[in-house]
């Protein structure tokens, strides 16, 4: 039988952690979610909302936006004139390409040996034809088995990582610390800049150059400013993505009709205002802030 590939993008990922709600200014009392619940009740239901506003907004954006690996097909043509292959993945941003299979027939492909020579352009993946070992003619790229060109299909079979960091460390850091141990490596980068969400020992850190992809101990450029216990978020998440998710969150716990003291926006003194039309100006006020990242099929 045929076997297909399916990736989900209602990933069960979570924009936020808990501890990040909570530490967010919503004027929303959270100890009512679970009638008579103790606190890990409390915390289990509110995990559980934070996981369905990041779901619901995965599904308005086309894609989710935490890093996570994927293995997809697809159908393209080789371009002759360009001399490459232009994938364009279902998620973004790209931040690795490890595996990328092609050829004329589904049932035997040719593997690409080094993936390091793709070139990653916007929300596409290029790969230079010249590099992919192909023996050429007067007629253009030929490969045994079956040629390729222009007006070609090839089969592909690729596995990348699209999104941005967003995971937590798994021990204890103190002061002048220059690493960190994180759950999920997942699209951290040597170079770049990511936040420990921390409460008031919130700070900015910069991986390493001689970090090595993949390896869940994180080396940083500059001693750690603060301690930071084990649970604290690591993420390069946009801060409009974190903000949405928690206005969303917010809108899901009020329309639940719990017993809280809300909040909303408004910019008319305060009156009678159904639930439906303040709730949900919440979500819209929060889809209007990703609306950037939305991709665009």
């Amino acid at each position: 039988m045929a076997v297909g590939i399916t990736s989900d993008i209602s990933s069960e990922s979570s924009y936020l952690s808990i501890a990040e709600y909570k530490q967010a200014p919503t004027a929303l009392s959270i100890s009512t979610l679970v009638v008579n619940g103790n606190q890990a009740a409390q915390d289990a239901e509110l995990e559980t909302v934070i996981l369905r506003a990041s779901s619901y907004m995965n599904e308005y954006l086309n894609q989710n936006l935490v890093a996570t690996e994927y293995t997809e097909t697809q159908r393209i043509r080789y371009s002759a004139s360009g001399g490459y292959y232009a994938l364009h993945p279902y998620n973004a941003p790209v931040i690795s390409l490890s595996a990328f299979n092609y050829g004329a027939n589904p049932n035997q492909l040719n593997a690409l040996q080094d993936c390091s020579i793709a070139w990653f352009e916007g929300q596409q993946i290029i790969i230079p034809g010249n590099q992919i070992g192909w023996n050429y003619t007067s007629q253009g790229p030929l490969q045994f088995g079956g040629s390729i060109g222009q007006s070609n299909w090839t089969f592909t079979k690729y596995t990348y990582i699209a999104g941005y960091a967003n995971t937590t460390n798994t021990a204890d850091t103190a002061v002048g610390a220059t690493s960190i141990v994180v759950e999920d490596a997942a699209g951290i980068l040597p170079g770049e800049q990511y936040r420990i969400f921390d409460g008031a020992n919130t700070e900015r850190v910069t991986v390493s150059d001689n970090y090595t992809f993949g390896n869940t101990t994180v080396t940083l450029q500059s001693p750690m400013l603060y301690a930071h216990l084990t649970g604290a978020t690591f993420s390069n998440l946009p801060t409009a993505i974190k903000q949405a998710c928690i206005l969303i969150t917010s809108a899901f716990i009020k329309m639940r009709g719990d017993s809280s003291t809300t909040m909303a926006y408004t910019t008319s003194p305060s009156g009678n205002v159904a639930g439906s039309v303040r709730y949900g100006n919440d979500i819209a006020v929060a889809l209007d802030m990703v609306n950037k990242y939305r991709r665009v099929r």
